[in-house]
This record gives structure tokens, C-alpha cells and sequence, in this order.
């Protein structure tokens, strides 16, 4: 794992472990924290400025893909018929949550800190990659004591978002363009269907707003997301949209500090391969979809079959931005 300063590309620090030991599968990071999780059960806490060590954990039986999750200053991983919460910062072993018979082995796909003591955790149950979904499930666990408090079945975890301070946003890829809001707290969580009109492609979920990049024209050899469109998640009504001008369209949609960040791009199809293209980062606001910033992105050279430049995270005061499908090796940091 390499730390580089979001402003300048320098390097600050860089976590290895020998090569013939396993590597990292996924890992997750807070305002102080990285934590990580390893292919041979191994789960570390790494301080996030200087990339010092902070504590190790060996799970038996969590060898394979492994994942943790970080939610409300607790690191959260998927053991052998158990969800695990271990402190941030020491590596504490804080408490064990079972999981069902159904689900003897979870993949914890992130997790979510709400009031009342309420942590929500999506697990992938009963496979050895994320790539598979064998079974969603979804656990609300009391995060004092691990306490699991209810327990529900859902679709497309990994494509879940926070939509609220007790609301989660699930997009249903089996029944599009089905939006399912699920209003959560220690009792259960509460089903209600978004009435959206159009097939959704990606969501994004903040301050009471779901928000999309859809192609609302016919779906042919290519989909060109060109109109943005904002729901509440109280009411489920239109907030706002935003059509791209002519031949351009939208990456993936984030949201954040009640703004949109959003990359406006050309159409791209395989064809454009290795041609250089000028985009645009824009900032909206997320209530109103009124516009606030536009900043023009260095000229890029498309890499193979690349579906376009998305929004990938925030931090700092920066906007990191790269390609959908993570080829090309690039990384924009844009103030």
C-alpha cells in the first residue's frame, strides 16, 4: 500500500510485506486509519499520516479473500460464522456478532454507523470472491456489544449507498429501474420503493438525495449517460435534472459536503482508443443541481475499450478522478 499527498503526488509512505507472503485484497481507510485485510486471514492497522504499524490481527479460519470495512471508529471483518469489531486504533477485539446458519462465511462489503448505537453491515455470504453473490445479507448490529438485532435479505450490496442519516439506497439490477429505500434503526429496516422512471445505471446517495447518470434515450451498442436526475429520499419526488449539452455525457455521480461532483466528458466508444479527449470536472449543488464550478481536466489519451472518467473519492479539499474501468494508470487531483 503506497500514501501519496493528494496535492503534490508525493509519496509519504509505503506499506510491503515479503513476497511470499499474501497480499492485500481490499482495505479501507478513515480520517486517521488504514486498515487492510490480507489473503491469509492477516487484518493490520496502519496510521494513516506517518504509515506506522499500529496493531495485527490473525482470524482463523480467514484464509481466502478477505475483507474489512471501518464504521464509527471500529474495524469490521468477516470470520468463520461471525461478523468481527476490533478498536481503530489498537486493534482491540471489541465484540463478536454470529452470523446465521445461511451465512457460515461473509464477505463484509462496508458498514454503517448510525445513532442508537447502530452499526448496519452487508455481507456477502458463502463465497470465496466478491465477484459472486451466493447470498446478501444485511445486519443491523448493536455496536457496544455485537448484539445482532435484525437481519434481512437484499440485492446489490456492492451497489449500495448512504442516502441519509437512517436511510440506505439499494438499486434492484433484477427489476430495474426499481430504487429500494430502506429506513433503518435498532427495530429493523423498513422497504420503501423510489418511483423513478428510468433504468439506473449507478447511484449516488447523500444529504437526503439520490442521484443518477442515466441515458434516457434508446439503448443500443452504446449507453451515453446524459442527463443527471435528483430524488429525494423522503418523498421520492424529482429534486432536479441536468441534460449534457450535444455529443457529451456523465461519468459515475458522487456526492458529498451537499455537492455533486460530476465528470463531463465526449460520447467514448472502443473506438476511441488512443485518442486524446478534454473533460470537464463539475460541481453542483446537490438540493438545487445548480452549478457552482467548472474545471477543465489536462487533455487525456483514452486507454483500451475505456467506458470514461469517474469521480473516484474526496479528501483534503481534492477531487480524485480516473478511468471506470482502472486502466490507463492515471489519477487526476483536482483542487
Amino acid at each position: 500500500m503506497t500514501a501519496v499527498n493528494v496535492r503534490t503526488g508525493k509519496e509519504y509512505w509505503r506499506y510491503e510485506r515479503p513476497a511470499s507472503e499474501a497480499g492485500v485484497d481490499t482495505f479501507d481507510v478513515s480520517e486517521r486509519t488504514v486498515v487492510a485485510a490480507f489473503g491469509d486471514g492477516r487484518f493490520i492497522g496502519v496510521d494513516l499520516r506517518t504509515g506506522k504499524p499500529l496493531w495485527h490481527v490473525d482470524i482463523q479460519h480467514a484464509k481466502g479473500h478477505r475483507t474489512m470495512a471501518l464504521a464509527g471508529g471500529q474495524a469490521l471483518a468477516g470470520a468463520r460464522g461471525a461478523v468481527r469489531a476490533f478498536a481503530e486504533r489498537d486493534g482491540r477485539s471489541l465484540w463478536t456478532a454470529k452470523t446465521p446458519r445461511t451465512c457460515p462465511d461473509g464477505l463484509v462489503i462496508t458498514a454503517y454507523a448510525l445513532p442508537g448505537h447502530l452499526s448496519v453491515v452487508p455481507l456477502v455470504c458463502n463465497v470465496t470472491s466478491p465477484d459472486r453473490d451466493e447470498c446478501n445479507l444485511l445486519l443491523g448490529i448493536d455496536n457496544r456489544t455485537g448484539k445482532v438485532l435484525w437481519q434481512r435479505h437484499t440485492a446489490a450490496l456492492r451497489m449500495m449507498a448512504g442516502g441519509g442519516e437512517h436511510t440506505l439506497v439499494i438499486p434492484d439490477p433484477d427489476h430495474p429501474p426499481t430504487i429500494h429505500l430502506l429506513d433503518v434503526n435498532r427495530q429493523g429496516a423498513t422497504a420503501r420503493t423510489l418511483p423513478a422512471a428510468d433504468a439506473w445505471d449507478d447511484v449516488a446517495a447523500g444529504g437526503g438525495i439520490v442521484l443518477s447518470a442515466i441515458d434516457p434515450g434508446d439503448r443500443s451498442e452504446e449507453d451515453h449517460d446524459t442527463l443527471l436526475r435528483a430524488y429525494g429520499t423522503r418523498d421520492g419526488h424529482l429534486s432536479w435534472q441536468l441534460r449534457a449539452p450535444t455529443g457529451q455525457e456523465y461519468g459515475f455521480p458522487e456526492i458529498a459536503d451537499g455537492r455533486v461532483y460530476v465528470v463531463r466528458q465526449p460520447f467514448l466508444t472502443g473506438k476511441d482508443t488512443g485518442r486524446r479527449i478534454r473533460a470537464d470536472l463539475i460541481v453542483l449543488d446537490a438540493g438545487t443541481g445548480r452549478l457552482l464550478h467548472t474545471l477543465r481536466l489536462p487533455a487525456l489519451t483514452v486507454p483500451d475499450e475505456s467506458k470514461g472518467l469517474d469521480v473516484r473519492d474526496f479528501g483534503d479539499g481534492a477531487v480524485s478522478i480516473g478511468w471506470r474501468d482502472d486502466e490507463g494508470g492515471v489519477l487526476i487531483a483536482a483542487d
